[in-house]
């Protein structure tokens, strides 16, 4: 006999996998969406002051506006957002300003405050749609309305000055999902609103451990902490004994392919992963198709704005009209909250597949590693950490990699974590590294064979030490564990806010 909750769910399983046949992901289709977006955008900050600093009055098309509106990065969109804090209006927008979306503030400089309106939460909402319609697609046998769902964001806890909220956008998202999929997307809202971790877990499992939970969402390294406390809690070996349908894991924030073996085998077997690339900021890539050897590939979210700037001229800014295939560049992006024309530092690269317009994302401004014209890529240190990982089959939980001076040579100091009282070589485990980076970037094997590089050097430290960092940060929105550090002061300055206490193992 069907009730009319399953009558409801099957019609809007059917809508969604329809949904999704109708989002722009060719390139002719988003072009003509981004003129569409710059009109619509353009008519809603008329008035505004934003609005009469760009002079946007003399921007008549998409294409003109790539060309002559500047790209900003958050310090210049900073006395905006600091006018609108302290209650003018017309700032960056007419309408009133919902919340502030705060960072997660990783680089140890203070969070990020986004000014949101209700467009953009609408455009963040719509985004969630969109993204289940593609995964209605790639996951047919999945009804993602009906099944349980664990999803694990930021706590829904908003704070409020001069009569404003302020929280992680992930929190506030969670305060606004659709009553269909509340009775099934685990925890509660009141179990993600526990502060202390114990008994948030202990809830957790009393509100989920009996029900068919098939997907899971979240940032890795929360999710991970989740699955081991469960296990903890409920004496099992693995989560597939709790959950044997578990599929599909979405994550956000940070690349899956340091966890997916960890995940993998916390869960007692393998999970189809899908990406999702969001920030404070926008709701930007959406998944193309799951990620598999090694690759995520995305589409762009159609309802925002797009420019691009090359990474080996950056002289102007191009339009989607004219970007090439394989060709680095920093992505821009607008959206509905008057951050028109913003500078995400992210780096990313374009592909047609079967005639969609497909990225990867390569990397970050000033990240990477660079001690002597080595150009050290982000993916690059990532492959060896894990070839070095797997090659000498050391538990490896984490690393931060920082320049050292060791014996008057410029060296990369590997600082990894791994259980406490392990007996690990390091001498043998910095030598697997010098190893694999030779074998992955030829410039740096050209520094050391020219002696201008240093060898590699390792730091062993205590993961207890780490586990207890990210267990004070875990609330802060998409809090990402930091990897890399760009000079030795930098790194030195982290660890002695931050995980100075986690004694040196070797």
């Amino acid at each position: 006999m069907f009730t009319m909750d399953s009558v409801v769910q099957g019609l809007g399983q059917k809508y969604l996998k329809t949904y999704a046949n109708y989002m722009s992901v060719t390139r002719q289709d988003l072009l003509e969406k981004q003129e569409d977006n710059f009109k619509s955008l353009k008519r809603s900050l008329t008035g505004t002051r934003i609005y009469s600093d760009l002079r946007l009055s003399h921007i008549q098309s998409y294409e003109e506006f790539v060309t002559h509106v500047p790209v900003y990065g958050y310090d210049d969109y900073a006395p905006y957002t600091d006018m609108i804090a302290a209650g003018h209006k017309n700032i960056l927008f007419k309408d009133n300003v919902e919340y502030f979306g705060l960072s997660s503030g990783t680089s140890g400089k203070d969070s990020k405050r986004v000014p949101y309106n209700e467009r953009m939460i609408r455009m963040f909402l719509k985004s969630q749609k969109r993204i289940a319609s593609k995964l209605s697609t790639l996951e047919p046998d999945i009804n993602f309305l009906k099944v349980g769902r664990l999803t694990f964001g930021s706590d829904p806890y908003l704070y409020s000055q001069n009569d404003i909220k302020y929280g992680y956008i992930s929190g506030i998202l969670s305060t606004r999902v659709p009553k269909a999929l509340a009775k099934n997307t685990f925890p509660s809202r009141e179990v993600l609103a526990i502060s202390n971790w114990e008994r948030k877990i202990e809830m957790l499992i009393s509100e989920s451990l009996k029900e068919d939970i098939q997907v899971v969402s979240g940032i890795p390294t929360y999710l991970i902490s989740i699955f081991e406390a469960v296990l903890k809690k409920t004496g099992k070996k693995h989560i597939n004994e709790i959950w044997p349908n578990l599929k599909v894991f979405i994550y956000a924030a940070t690349p899956i392919k340091q966890y997916q073996e960890r995940i993998n085998r916390l869960v007692g077997h393998e999970l189809n992963y899908y990406g999702v690339y969001a920030a404070t900021e926008g709701a930007i890539g959406l998944p193309y198709e799951k990620f598999q050897n090694g690759r995520q590939r995305y589409i762009l979210n159609p309802d925002l704005i797009y420019s691009l700037t090359p990474v080996q001229n950056a002289e102007r800014n191009l339009g989607l009209h004219e970007i090439e295939m394989g060709v680095p560049y920093y992505i821009n992006i607008g959206c509905p909250n008057g951050l028109i024309h913003y500078s995400m530092k992210d780096v990313i690269t374009f592909e047609e597949v079967h005639g969609d317009l497909v990225f990867e994302f390569v990397g970050r401004k000033s990240t990477g590693m660079n001690l002597a014209a080595e150009k050290v890529s982000d993916d690059q240190i990532l492959d060896c950490y894990l070839a070095t990982k797997n090659a000498t089959n050391i538990d490896l939980r984490h690393f931060f990699l920082s320049p050292v001076l060791e014996n008057g040579k410029a060296s990369y100091l590997w600082t990894l974590f791994v259980p406490a009282h392990s007996e690990i070589n390091t001498e043998v485990l910095a030598q697997s590294l010098d190893k694999e980076m030779q074998r992955l970037n030829g410039d740096y094997k050209d520094c050391r064979d020219i002696d201008v590089l240093g060898p590699a050097q390792v730091c062993l430290k205590s993961a207890d030490y780490l586990q207890k960092y990210f267990e004070q940060n875990r609330s802060r929105g998409q809090f990402k564990m930091k990897t890399t550090f760009e000079t030795a002061e930098e790194y030195i300055t982290f660890m002695r806010q931050h995980i100075e206490q986690g004694e040196t193992l070797q």
